[in-house]
């Protein structure tokens, strides 16, 4: 692929350059003047338009970190996480590329305008007709197991290069571990399509996450904790469950699209790359000047972590948004599930953010100490609420026929504040 150097465009501007420097196994970035004088402050806090660097066209170097990729983290966050780069991985073992030869560069040429968020890249590699296509989730779900579960190649013929194509186009970007695919819904008809670019009118853009049709609910459960979230009054998109053959998967509307324009995000990871607490997030939220209902927000989700056990809450899992006019705000959240794994030892269902000092054994007086901090009004009512919303969790749980063995289990590791 050797792409090398890719244009990074955002609303259809150029933003800069980007190229990786083989010799130091690094990426280097450099802003366009002419973006810099429109004072879009697309990364604040790592490479702010304003700074000297900036202004003197010093090229901005990328992080060594694993996360990054030796990418800047701004344009790491349009790299996918493990499912995206699974894919890919297979992509390139079926296409006879050797991955020693594809730099995280190349990897951005191959997303080109399919990144979550509104960065693109150019040139892009060109997967097949770029139109919206009508989806077979059952189908292609199955194509991708397959893909994933081979060690050999997958012999390419007429039919499987088509699936290849439609399987990277709704699949390889977006983030988390779990399977996962761009669609668009059209709220009247039911209709499925591709979601990767623009849509017709009347369809909506969604991410579907793929249950795995295995003993374990995981997009039900995923819907619990959507209705317990909306009960808390946490901001969520709208969410729903939807059965294609015999699987029930879990969609969530993109807050990264509103119509067919593009909303420019950046996770906590990107924003803020040494953030490893809550209480650090909070200091971002401060240092973007959002407003005090984003903090009370940002508080009622940490609550509900820590009262329903989604212990995977690490700096990716949280996120912000900036309007064309250069405003930032916190995202609705987003992946809100139970995250922990019963047969795995204590020590692996620790909160991936810190919290008071602690990411265990988190007690009602962290909570409070935290609210006090960062002076959060009214957090005694604030941890009320949760709990009351986390109280809901077997009524939700029966009506969608969860098994009652597992609400017991779920239920009791809850945490009681």
């Amino acid at each position: 692929m050797e792409s090398n150097v890719v244009m990074v465009k955002l609303w259809g501007m150029p933003v800069g350059y980007l190229s990786w420097d083989k010799k130091s196994n690094i990426a280097v970035f450099e802003y366009e003047p002419e973006f810099l004088d429109k004072g879009l402050d697309i990364a604040p806090l790592t490479m702010p338009v304003n700074s000297p660097r900036s202004r003197k066209n010093i090229p901005w170097t990328g992080n060594k970190d694993k996360l990054y990729m030796g990418l800047p983290p701004m344009i790491a966050d349009s790299l996918p996480d493990k499912w995206g780069h699974s894919l890919f991985s297979a992509w390139l073992r079926d296409n006879h590329i050797p991955t020693k030869k594809v730099t995280p560069v190349d990897h951005l040429s191959f997303i080109g305008s399919r990144a979550l968020g509104a960065l693109e890249y150019e040139p892009a590699q060109k997967l097949g007709d770029d139109s919206v296509f009508t989806l077979d989730i059952e189908h292609l779900y199955e194509f991708a197991k397959q893909v994933l579960n081979e060690r050999e190649t997958t012999v390419l013929n007429a039919e499987n290069s088509i699936l290849w194509q439609d399987l990277i186009k709704i699949s390889s970007s977006p983030g988390g571990k779990r399977p996962k695919a761009i669609i668009a819904v059209n709220k009247t008809s039911g209709g499925v399509i591709s979601g990767q670019g623009n849509i017709p009118e009347g369809f909506e853009h969604f991410i579907l996450k793929y249950d795995d049709n295995s003993s374990y609910p995981l997009a039900r459960l995923e819907f619990v904790y959507y209705q317990m979230a909306l009960a808390a009054e946490i901001n969520m998109m709208p969410s729903e469950l939807r059965s294609f053959g015999n699987v029930t998967h879990f969609l969530t509307r993109r807050f990264d699209r509103v119509g067919n324009d593009r909303v420019h995000t950046q996770t906590l990871a990107a924003m803020s790359p040494e953030s490893d607490s809550y209480e650090d997030l909070f200091a971002v939220i401060r240092g973007l000047n959002l407003p005090y209902d984003d903090s009370r927000q940002q508080y009622l989700r940490m609550v509900f972590n820590v009262l329903a056990r989604n212990v995977d809450d690490h700096s990716k899992n949280f996120c912000f948004c900036m309007t064309p006019d250069g405003v930032w705000r916190l995202s609705p959240a987003y992946d809100l599930t139970y995250s922990v794994d019963i047969s795995a030892p204590a020590y692996m269902n620790r909160h991936l953010l810190t919290l008071n000092g602690k990411n265990e054994s988190i007690t009602r007086e962290d909570l409070e100490a935290v609210a006090q901090r960062n002076d959060i009004q009214d957090y005694k009512s604030l941890i009320d609420r949760i709990m009351n919303a986390v109280g809901k969790f077997r009524e939700f749980a029966t009506v969608l026929k969860i098994e009652k063995q597992l609400i017991d289990s779920i239920e009791s590791d809850f945490v009681r504040v």
